[in-house]
């Protein structure tokens, strides 16, 4: 995953600034059908049955987290689009967008649909 410029700002400040940062407890996955970019300007998905998702991340070893359970997004009642992209926020709506990632492979989310990530699949390296 890569981090956007807000939150490589507040790292930056926090470790060579002394700059306090305070995180949140609490981040969420969130689906993208654009590439959401470093400036945060991606389109998520956005339909009546779609919500952010509770993510937890493992302890690092070695600069790499992965995600510690399976992350299960709710049914579609509706088309989403082409799921491409998924990022790391810090609110269930509106919020800053931390981290992001292209998947694997495109994922069309149509209404009967259900997207599932499995513990462990998405992986944060900070190198």
């Amino acid at each position: 995953m890569d981090f956007t410029n807000y939150l490589a700002d507040k790292l930056i400040n926090a470790t060579v600034r002394n700059l306090p940062y305070t995180p949140v407890e609490t981040v969420y996955l969130a689906l993208y059908v654009t590439d959401p970019t470093k400036e945060a300007t991606g389109i998520e998905v956005s339909a009546a049955s779609y919500t952010r998702q509770v993510i937890t991340m493992s302890e690092p070893v070695d600069g790499v987290s992965t995600n510690l359970a399976q992350i299960d997004f709710a049914t579609a009642t509706s088309d989403w689009g082409t799921v491409g992209w998924v990022g790391i926020l810090d609110n269930t709506v509106s919020g800053n967008l931390l981290y992001f990632t292209a998947l694997d492979s495109s994922k069309t989310i149509l209404t009967g649909d259900q997207l599932k990530i499995n513990a462990n699949q998405l992986q944060l390296t900070l190198t």
